[in-house]
């Protein structure tokens, strides 16, 4: 006796489909929470780093002003001026660390981009299928 294939109906092979469509959108799900819980962590400790360094900075930056003012003063600069010089100079460092620090907490670098990457895949993949 020769065994013959299993025929399946049009009913079971769409439910198969949607069952495996069912399980691939569970695994993608799952792959979001991971990566969006590793986002998560890289900003709670890139947002702890800026916070010690921003304690650490700020006595020695208040140092570095003073020293640049009174190299100022030694170079023949009235102490007024000399003063203003060193903390225009230090807002401008200010201005160009706070910018690159909001660039890096931008909303786009903490999309999970591998996965919307695959999800874009899937949905073309079954877009095909059907």
């Amino acid at each position: 006796m020769s065994a013959m294939p299993e025929q399946r109906t049009a009913l079971q092979l769409v439910s198969d489909a949607v069952g495996q469509f069912s399980t691939l959108v569970q695994s993608e799900l799952k792959v979001v929470r991971a990566e969006m819980a590793e986002k998560v962590t890289e900003v709670a400790s890139g947002a702890a780093l800026l916070v010690v360094a921003a304690i650490l900075i700020i006595p020695a930056s208040v140092l570095m002003l003073m020293a640049f003012a009174a190299w100022l003063v030694e170079l023949g600069l009235r102490s007024s001026l000399a003063h203003l010089s060193a903390g225009v100079l230090g807002l401008v460092v200010a201005g160009a660390l706070a910018w690159i620090g909001k660039s890096k907490l931008a909303a786009e670098n903490l999309k999970p981009k591998h996965t919307l990457h695959e999800l874009d895949r899937d949905a073309d993949a079954a877009k095909r299928a059907f």
